[in-house]
């Protein structure tokens, strides 16, 4: 994965100079996505807080999946606690290349929180792909709003994102299904993210 986004950095011609090697760079970056500290990434890379929070937000677009063309979609929402209050993790999986293309994470389950993380996932997707969703109500008025071709159904290619979410509810049982003490929403969705990233490096 790493060989792969310092290719692709060099091709968008992120950085103009080579004065510290993008491959440094893009492990910095990578480093910072699943989780360390900036202050804990500069022996790796030796270079200040600051550089590498330069480069992180110049390379972090080359975390996000391709806009592509997607056949199947499926979605799903499951409950966690943080700080001790009942949140939602939503999540979207394309059920051919299995590449998660979107996680969110909501105080609610309603349909305006839907209708936000649905729109969110179809900027990864050219067209519109079929939308496998279960029977919940808040997904009723989404996905017509949003024109979506769907099915809504709790079994078949739909069981790929329950597939998932059994991969993140099994990491999460080292929380006790409970991020740590004092975490936000805000660094649930980091967490979350580079998550789904790790995830994405190991299936492509």
């Amino acid at each position: 994965m790493l060989d792969r986004m310092v290719e692709k950095a060099r091709q968008q011609e992120v950085f103009s100079r080579e004065d510290t090697p993008t491959e440094r760079r893009v492990l910095a970056a990578f480093l910072y996505h699943a989780g360390l500290s900036y202050r804990k990434i500069e022996p790796f890379v030796e270079r200040s807080y600051e550089a590498i929070r330069q480069w992180f937000y110049r390379l972090k677009h080359l975390f996000e999946p391709d806009c592509q063309q997607r056949q199947e979609i499926a979605v799903d929402e499951t409950k966690i606690e943080i700080d001790g209050e009942e949140h939602y993790v939503w999540a979207a999986v394309d059920c051919e290349t299995l590449e998660v293309l979107h996680v969110d994470v909501s105080p609610g389950r309603s349909s305006l929180d839907a209708l936000l993380f649905l729109k969110e996932v179809l900027t990864y997707c050219r067209g519109r792909p079929l939308v496998r969703a279960d029977r919940g109500p808040w997904y009723d008025w989404p996905l017509e709003l949003l024109d979506c071709e769907y099915e809504r159904e709790t079994w078949g290619n739909r069981s790929l994102i329950e597939a998932w979410f059994g991969l993140f509810k099994y990491r999460t049982r080292r929380f006790w299904h409970r991020f740590p003490y004092k975490s936000s929403i805000h660094s649930t969705q980091s967490w979350l993210t580079a998550f789904a990233t790790l995830h994405n490096a190991t299936t492509s």
